[in-house]
C-alpha cells in the first residue's frame, strides 16, 4: 500500500470517527427529539465501539511509528485506543441490547404527517407515542399512554386517533400544529 493511499484511508477513518462521535452524542442527547437520531444514534456503547475503532485505524495509518524512541506517544496513543476498543466491545456485548429500541408503527395518517408508534409492543411496558412530520425532520411529538392488552389504532382524521383496546375505546385529539396529544389514556385499563 502506497504512503498516499494509506494516509487518505487514514484521514477518511479519522473524519468518520469524528462524524460518528457527533452522531452518537446528538443521538444520545437528542435535544430536537428527531426520530432519525433516536433510531440510529441512540446507543452510546455502539458509538464508542465505532468511534474508537475508526480512531485506532486512523492513528495507525495517518501517523506511523518510524522511530520508537523518538515517537513514544504514538505507540501509547495506539495502545490506549486499542484498549478502549476492547473495553467498549465488552461493554457493548454486555449492555448494548438495552439501548436497542423495540417499536412498531401501528397507524399513519392519510397525509403521512402523523404516525402512532407502539414502543415495547406485546409487553407490560407497551406505550403509544406520536411522531410528527416526515423524513429526516420527523420528530417525537408526545406520549399517548399505556394501552392495555391487544390494541388497534386508527386515524379518524389527521388530528384525531381512535384507540381500541380489550377494555375501552377512546378518541385522542392531536394538536394541529405540533401533533402533540391533547389528552392521554387513563391511568387504568377501563379509562
Amino acid at each position: 500500500m502506497g504512503v498516499l493511499v494509506r494516509r487518505i484511508i487514514g484521514w477518511v477513518c479519522l473524519v468518520l470517527a469524528v462524524l460518528l462521535l457527533v452522531l452518537f452524542v446528538l443521538g444520545t442527547w437528542n435535544p430536537a427529539d428527531l426520530v432519525v437520531l433516536w433510531r440510529y444514534g441512540r446507543n452510546p456503547l455502539l458509538g464508542a465501539v465505532l468511534v474508537f475503532a475508526f480512531a485506532f485505524v486512523a492513528s495507525w495509518l495517518v501517523t506511523p511509528v518510524t522511530d520508537e524512541a523518538a515517537q513514544k506517544w504514538r505507540g501509547r496513543v495506539r495502545i490506549t485506543l486499542g484498549l478502549l476498543v476492547v473495553f467498549s466491545l465488552i461493554a457493548y456485548g454486555l449492555f448494548g441490547n438495552q439501548f436497542i429500541p423495540d417499536y412498531r408503527i401501528v397507524a399513519t395518517s392519510a397525509d403521512g404527517q402523523r404516525t402512532i408508534v407502539m414502543y415495547d409492543p406485546d409487553t407490560n411496558l407497551q406505550r403509544l407515542h406520536v411522531w410528527a412530520g416526515t423524513g429526516l425532520g420527523r420528530k417525537y411529538a408526545g406520549e399517548i399512554g399505556y394501552p392495555c392488552g391487544p390494541t388497534v389504532v386508527k386515524f379518524a382524521s389527521r388530528d384525531a386517533v381512535t384507540i381500541s383496546t380489550s377494555y375501552a375505546d377512546k378518541e385522542i385529539n392531536l394538536d394541529p400544529g405540533t401533533g402533540r396529544p391533547l389528552s392521554v389514556l387513563g391511568p387504568s385499563c377501563s379509562q
